[in-house]
This record gives structure tokens, C-alpha cells and sequence, in this order.
């Protein structure tokens, strides 16, 4: 609680915080209250709509999909942030002040599982107020039998997190890190597994990392698509390089001078 006291400190009176803050929000809240509105063609002859994806319990599937897009948002204030360390030598001033490495390291995954949590915590109210409306009948099994999504969003935005931290922490400078992290993410890996056999290119770590929580429009168009589960192997492949991506940040905060 002492660290994470340290570190919301830091970034409640830093704007750029809220404009992230406040961009995931509003965009989160645009695209999720457009969609319904949306009607595709479908059979036999008419509209085919969306709306009931966003009754319980299918609502928490579509909006966790949706909000999962805007991780990308919030791994680019990480980068912002840790890199701001770098910059203001506040690395060094708070080793010089009887930190380890450890613990400052300590102090920026407890600020990412924070942010991870509170994003959660927004979809999930969300999720609950607008199903509540939308949905003709509840009950408990409806509003709760795909509550699993919500886990596998924290889980999906915790291992964006846990990237954006060891591109900060690689590249030093925002704008660089920030490059980086989006070229990796939507460009490099693509290719990369756009070149290997499925098998292989399946669990590369942002394709599995998005598998976590499938399209739920294929379902629009009788494509089955498997529920989330804390069993799923995508679950325990995103935990592994979400362990792999904090290591590595840890090795460069001991390996070299920062």
C-alpha cells in the first residue's frame, strides 16, 4: 500500500494521466453504445441485429472485446510513465534515497495491476448497468455464467501492461518505447506469424494474448466461438509472458546503469 501510495501520487497530478484516463473512458463508452444500434444483413431476408449481445449473459463477452482494443491506449501512458523515470532521474534519486531495485520495480507492477484492476472494475460496472437494462430476464445464472470474460480482460490488459513496462523500461525515451510497443503489436508480429505454421504462429504472445477473448461476431453468423476460461491455455501462455516481460524488465533495471 506504501508503494502504491508512492506511485499514485506521481501520476494523479500528472495531466497526461487523465487525458489516457479519460480517452479510454470516453472511447470505451463511444463504441460500446454505437454498435447496438448497427444492423447487418442476416437471415431469412431481414436485419440481423446485434442488440442481443448486449443482454446478460452475452454482454460480457461483447464488451470485453470491445474494451480490449483500448488496451493499446493504456500501454502507451505505461511507456509514458516509465519513461518519465528515466527522463527526471527520479530511478536513480529514489535508489540514492534506500531503495533496491526491487522495490522501485516492485512499485511499477503494483501502478500496472492497479490500472489493470480499475479498468476492470469500469468495464465491469458497465457490463452490469447496461445489461440490467437491456435484459428482459435476469437472474443470477444469466448475469454471471460469462463473468469469466471479465477475468480474461484483466488478465489481457495486465499482459499489455506488463509489455508496455519492459518497452519503457528497454528504450528510455517515450517516443521510441511508444513506437515499439505499436509496431510490435500490429505490425512485426503479424508478419512474423504471417510466415509461420499455425501451430506455431497461434501462441506467438499478442495473437495469443488476443485469443483470450474471441470475436463475438462470428456468433452473428453461426460461427461457434469458444467461451473463456481460466483453464484455457491461452490463459496460462499469456501468465508465462507476462512473467517473461517483467523478468526481462528486471534484468535491464540490474544489467545496466540507469
Amino acid at each position: 500500500m506504501k508503494l502504491l501510495s508512492i506511485e499514485l501520487k506521481k501520476i494523479l497530478t500528472y495531466p497526461t494521466f487523465w487525458i489516457f484516463a479519460g480517452l479510454y473512458v470516453l472511447m470505451v463508452l463511444l463504441v460500446f453504445c454505437v454498435i447496438p444500434s448497427i444492423h447487418l444483413p442476416g437471415p431469412p431476408g431481414g436485419l440481423l441485429s446485434v442488440k442481443s449481445y448486449y443482454t446478460f449473459p452475452d454482454i460480457w463477452h461483447t464488451l470485453t472485446y470491445i474494451a480490449g482494443f483500448f488496451n493499446l491506449l493504456l500501454g502507451v501512458l505505461v511507456v509514458i510513465l516509465i519513461t518519465n523515470e528515466f527522463n527526471f532521474r527520479t530511478v536513480r534519486q529514489n535508489i540514492i534515497d534506500g531503495w533496491s531495485v526491487l522495490n522501485f520495480l516492485a512499485a511499477k507492477i503494483i501502478l500496472i495491476v492497479f490500472l489493470a484492476a480499475c479498468t476492470t472494475i469500469f468495464v465491469f460496472l458497465l457490463g452490469m448497468v447496461y445489461g440490467l437494462i437491456a435484459s428482459s430476464s435476469i437472474d443470477s445464472l444469466s448475469i454471471f455464467s460469462e463473468i469469466s470474460f471479465v477475468l480474461a480482460y484483466f488478465v489481457q490488459a495486465l499482459a499489455y501492461l506488463c509489455f508496455a513496462l519492459f518497452m519503457g523500461t528497454l528504450f528510455k525515451k517515450a517516443g521510441i518505447g511508444i513506437i515499439f510497443f505499436l509496431l510490435y503489436s500490429k505490425i512485426v508480429e503479424p508478419l512474423i506469424g504471417w510466415k509461420l505454421p499455425k501451430v506455431i504462429s497461434d501462441y506467438l504472445p499478442f495473437h495469443n494474448i488476443s485469443s483470450l477473448i474471441d470475436n463475438p461476431a462470428f456468433k452473428l453468423v453461426g460461427v461457434s466461438v469458444q467461451n473463456t476460461s481460466p483453464l484455457d491455455i491461452h490463459f496460462l501462455f499469456t501468465l508465462i509472458y507476462s512473467g517473461i516481460f517483467l523478468i526481462a524488465t528486471y534484468l535491464l533495471f540490474t544489467k545496466r546503469d540507469n
